[in-house]
């Protein structure tokens, strides 16, 4: 077998490695299942949950736009047929270095995120999670509101 070719992959950072691993559709086999890499998971999350610009969330991960976006596409390929075809979704593996919630990145390393930074991303993801949270509050509150009513919510005709 000949040795690969190009540079190997770089290391990639990311902010947590979630409690929960492993989704499966209702009966669907325990093997059948897409495997997705903690920095594809972290790509998913920075732009489509926190809603970061690609290049933000590049700069965060400590990789290239170009790398970035290789990740983020073939993540959300894996998702989609995983969706698609009812298969289960691992998360395992990767290039990574885990992000220390402490001290902000690992001493000596390429990437110099500051704590500023990452505190603008927290706020950035407390903010998004508290706005869902009030349209969820508004949706029960009126959902409640039309139940105790019978249906009065239109007004006058």
């Amino acid at each position: 077998m000949s040795p690969p070719r190009g540079r190997r992959k770089g290391r990639r950072w990311i902010s947590e490695i979630p409690p929960v691993r492993c989704f499966l559709p209702d009966g669907s086999p325990r093997n059948d299942a897409t495997f997705l890499n903690l920095e594809e998971l972290e790509a998913v999350r920075l732009v489509d949950l926190l809603e970061l610009e690609q290049e933000e969330a590049a700069f965060y991960m400590g990789i290239s736009r170009k790398a970035f976006w290789n990740d983020l596409t073939s993540a959300r390929k894996k998702i989609a047929t995983a969706l698609v075809y009812g298969m289960g979704i691992r998360i395992e593996g990767g290039s990574y270095v885990l992000r220390d919630p402490k001290s902000g990145d690992e001493a000596g390393k390429k990437v110099q995120s500051s704590k500023g930074a990452e505190l603008a991303l927290l706020e950035r993801e407390l903010e998004l999670l508290s706005a869902r949270l009030e349209q969820l509050k508004g949706r029960m509150t009126s959902l409640k509101g039309g139940d105790e009513r019978g249906g009065e919510e239109e007004g006058p005709l």
